[in-house]
């Protein structure tokens, strides 16, 4: 017994070395390449490590998924935010599935004589194979997953094999913790409870260790606790993934049957033919070599006739692919997920050759024949990965992947410019992978409203070859940002849009990316800009301590972008993180634009800012060619991601209002027929009409000025007066048809009021003045320095003849 302990122990810390070899190799050897989730989950560990921001709730993968982010978080405090520790988590992870494969086939099989050889050559597979450590190169964090599912396998068979409430209560614990790792691990636990109904069945001996189901159920979900909180309190994060508009479940879709049958076939392509993640040059072959893909139909053949535990392998894997064949995210093989079904399947087919070889090595010497071939096959796999398909993806002009700043930053550029500030822009920064890679010389992100910068100060701009393009594209003709993320000092600074905030000088130098291609140009420059004037707002105060204090917008225009920068305050710690939305509301609460955002990508969320820090959140939105002239309300609210729904202002309102905006008349080329000099208040004045007779009536035009903005809707009223002084007709209403109220004239602006108005025939006078609506007083009228009576002016009297 102890020979074949030392035996197991050296082959497993030798599986383990040799799995640890290849992935380090793989990580040393492929492109650098961070993926866009991995990246935000590193930068949630920043602000948990700098701002104490506890994520339990990862919002961009809409589902709790903080395991990996406690693991990386006490590597980034002790060596740095780099890529090697946010790649070392994934890769190290992802090689522990190949002895874990091992060890789980020895539990499973161990009155079995290929129960070893099963282990070896599924630890083997594993190790060889490129399918983990591609991902493992991106940090992804679905990589805990695999190993945590075998070591889950293996303590609740060697459980059932040795009664012992230890080693259930140790796969409770691994299977706890797995649900913090992925979202298909609640899958795993769905799939776990069927595979082990399966063996129940098959030997109703295992009926004798209920009493340790039960202890890994309830250790399970004592360590699920928080988990299964946030689930009740939203639960909409429970199948979050499945209700984003990337993903839903096929049920709630025309024809499921067809899309199940569908993903099934690509699901067994990608096993036996070939796998394309569609966004991964390094994907084409098979996840499964030829040997192994027949060792799975071997496996899967002999089942009528197996054990509990190949019965259990067997359901355990069917049901791992169940989660990607009820979702839907497109119908092609890049939108197949079977990722956490893999390491099952590697299994189930070393099982398969396993069997394979115990029957040629009783009927034959040669029955080795079938560890050398799969052996042979991994190591072919391997080979060609590294040999053909790595540099054929990297003769490609552009890997898909990558941005231009990014590669920028990979190559350290960035980092080694420190002797003065730095300027990118901050769509750019907003990828979430340069701010991570710019997060271990920059730690720390702040506001920008008070300017980091002096007038004239020398700064390094980096301008990206392809601005929100791959790097092959071509860059926008004259492509210079105004808004801008200053680093200097080890801090990221937001700053509101400056346009002309630079003034380039010098001699431009491009940077190329790693592929040859112009990833950037680099300036020399001097600082020139100021921070735009902020209006203030009022009552604009949410329930969870945000606080909107200013905005700053550009003009409306018909068919042209307005540019709207907000100015947000964190007067308390949020209790969840939240998304902002802003809108652009017509008079009859329509909107015209509209943005629903999560501010800055994620790079700095709300949770992180600093107490009372003013964060500027600035927004391109489209005005429609058709929007009319007039007053538009700018509103802004709060959204709550947990609770989908809208945070209410302290005053209750669900949403702020920030301003009224308008959309200015069209320059007209009129001129009044008749001049006129009124002036009615303080601020408005008449400056002309036209009187013209018409079939019924007559057309008046009145141009109306503001010398300043009038702080009222003011009401338009015409009266027509007959030769006794009688009103015989009249027009009130405000300017333009209320369209264009006197509230958001400005000074200097004059507006042509049109109007007609239906007579009699007979002598008339026509009087105009302003009242307001809400009191009925009218406007003091002066001509000439006289007040008017009854303050109506006089425009003419006039006779009608039909």
């Amino acid at each position: 017994m102890s020979r074949l302990m030392s035996r197991f122990r050296f082959e497993l810390l030798a599986l383990t070395l040799f799995s640890l070899a290849t992935h380090f190799v793989g990580y040393l050897d492929y492109p650098p390449g961070l993926g866009g989730d991995s990246a935000r989950l590193a930068i949630h560990a920043l602000d948990f490590l700098r701002r104490g921001v506890w994520p339990f709730y990862i919002y961009h993968l809409e589902a709790p998924n903080p395991l990996i982010i406690y693991l990386q978080a006490p590597l980034f405090a002790a060596f740095g935010f780099n890529r090697v520790m946010l790649r070392g988590v994934a890769v190290f992870a992802s090689a522990l599935a190949s002895p874990a494969a091992y060890v789980a086939c020895r539990e499973l099989f161990p009155e079995q004589t290929f129960a070893r050889r099963a282990g070896l050559m599924a630890a083997i597979g594993l190790a060889l194979s490129p399918f983990f450590q591609v991902f493992a190169r991106n940090g992804t964090e679905h990589l805990l997953l695999p190993a945590m599912e075998l070591i889950t396998v293996a303590w609740l068979w060697r459980g059932l094999r040795k009664g012992r409430w230890t080693e259930f209560a140790l796969a409770g614990l691994v299977l706890g913790l797995s649900q913090y790792s992925y979202i298909v691990a609640r899958g795993f636990a769905v799939a776990l409870a069927g595979g082990c109904l399966v063996a129940l069945f098959a030997d109703r001996r295992l009926f004798l260790r209920w009493r340790g189901l039960v202890s890994m159920a309830v250790i399970a979900v004592v360590v699920i606790i928080p988990q299964l909180m946030l689930f009740i309190a939203a639960p909409h994060t429970f199948a979050a993934r499945t209700q984003q508009s990337a993903g839903q479940l096929v049920f709630s879709l025309p024809d499921p049957l067809r899309l199940i049958v569908t993903k099934l076939l690509y699901q067994l392509l990608m096993l036996g033919w070939g796998w394309d993640t569609g966004y991964n040059p390094f994907s084409g072959r098979p996840l499964l070599h030829p040997i192994f893909f027949v060792g799975l139909l071997i496996a899967v053949i002999v089942a009528v006739r197996a054990s509990a535990a190949h019965k259990f392998l067997i359901a355990l894997t069917a049901l791992m692919f169940v989660p990607d064949l009820i979702t839907y995210e497109g119908l092609s093989s890049s939108a197949t997920r079977i990722s956490s079904a893999v390491p099952f399947a590697f299994m189930l087919a070393a099982v398969g050759c396993a069997v394979l070889w115990e029957w040629l090595a009783r009927r034959s010497r040669y029955g080795w024949l079938v560890f050398a071939l799969v052996l042979g096959a991994s190591i072919e796999s391997q080979w060609d990965f590294h040999h053909r398909v790595i540099p054929l993806a990297m003769q490609a002009e552009g890997l898909e992947w990558k941005v231009s700043l990014v590669e920028v930053a990979e190559a350290d550029y960035i980092n080694a410019q420190l002797d003065s500030p730095i300027l990118i822009s901050s769509s750019e920064y907003q990828r979430v992978t340069l701010a991570f890679l710019l997060a271990d010389h920059f730690p720390n992100r702040a506001s920008g409203v008070i300017l980091p910068l002096s007038d004239g100060e020398a700064v390094t701009v980096i301008i990206p070859a392809a601005p929100d393009r791959p790097t092959t594209d071509g860059p926008p003709a004259g492509y210079i940002p105004d808004q801008w993320v200053v680093l200097k000092n080890g801090a990221a600074y937001f700053l509101p849009p400056l346009p002309g905030g630079v003034q380039l000088l010098g001699s431009p130098r491009v940077i190329p990316a790693s592929n040859g291609v112009a990833a950037a140009t680099v300036y020399p420059a001097r600082w020139t800009g100021t921070q735009p004037t902020v209006t203030p707002v009022s009552s604009a105060s949410f329930a969870d301590g945000l606080e909107l204090v200013g905005y700053h917008a550009t003009e409306l225009a018909p068919g042209q972008p307005v540019t709207v920068t907000l100015y947000w305050r964190r007067r308390q710690s949020l209790p969840a993180d939240v998304q902002l939305f802003t809108q652009i509301l017509d008079r009859n609460g329509n909107a015209i634009a509209a943005i629903h955002d999560w501010p800055l990508h994620g790079v700095y969320r709300v949770r992180a800012w600093q107490q009372d820090e003013v964060m500027p959140l600035s927004y391109t939105l489209n005005i429609p060619p058709d929007a009319s002239p007039g007053p538009y309300r700018l509103i802004a609210g709060v959204f709550d991601i947990l609770g989908h729904d809208r945070v209410p202002l302290q005053t209750g309102e669900d949403v702020a209002t920030v301003a009224t905006l308008k959309l200015p008349l069209p320059a007209t080329n009129a001129q009044p027929a008749q001049l006129f000099s009124a002036k009615l208040g303080d601020t408005i004045q008449l400056s002309g009409y036209t009187l013209t007779p018409a079939a019924g009536g007559l057309h008046l035009d009145l141009f109306w000025q503001a010398t300043a903005t009038p702080d009222f809707d003011y009401t338009v009223f015409v009266h027509v007066v007959n030769a006794n002084g009688e009103i015989v007709a009249q027009s009130d209403s405000q300017p333009l048809n209320g369209q264009y109220p006197t509230s958001i004239w400005s000074p200097g602006e004059t507006v042509l009021d049109e109007r007609f108005i239906r007579l009699v025939p007979g002598t008339h006078r026509i009087f105009v003045g302003l009242y307001r609506w809400d009191t009925g007083e009218r406007l003091p009228a002066v001509v000439d320095g006289e007040r008017a009576a009854d303050d109506r002016l006089l425009l003419q009297e006039i006779v009608i003849e039909f």
